[in-house]
């Protein structure tokens, strides 16, 4: 299994702005253009046959990788939903951007463009409110 893939899940998952910590603490903190280069990486994974866009196909092949993990499922069809703006079955980079913008925006609550340790850890507490495991 790719082990980049495998690494980005949480990024998927969880949105791009709002990475998990590094070993041992609290998030560091995030430009909105490191959670945009997250988000492109995540994409560029996701993207198997590297045509510009996620299929729903390719989703399906990563959750099988992973699993089928229910959760795992519910969490990347349901963000794949919301991220496909035009509702054609396919997430485009700009739609995948527009989401991971839309995400750090929301997170990044004093609007300096940076989300700051403390920013992050009540973004990720809120996105794991709204989607228990």
């Amino acid at each position: 299994m790719n082990r980049l893939l495998i690494a980005a899940l949480p990024l998927l998952i969880a949105t791009p702005a709002f990475a998990q910590a590094p070993q041992g603490g609290m998030p560091a903190s995030q430009t909105k253009e490191e959670a945009e280069q997250r988000a492109q990486m995540v994409f560029d994974q996701l993207d198997a046959n590297h045509d510009g866009a996620i299929t729903q196909d390719e989703i399906a092949a990563f959750t099988k990788m992973m699993g089928d993990n229910p959760r795992i499922v519910g969490r990347v069809t349901s963000m794949f939903t919301e991220a496909d703006a035009n509702h054609d079955g396919k997430l485009t980079a700009a739609e995948a951007k527009a989401r991971a913008d839309a995400a750090f925006d929301a997170a990044d609550t004093n609007h300096d463009g940076v989300l700051s340790p403390e920013e992050r850890l009540a973004a990720k507490t809120r996105s794991a409110a709204q989607n228990p495991q």
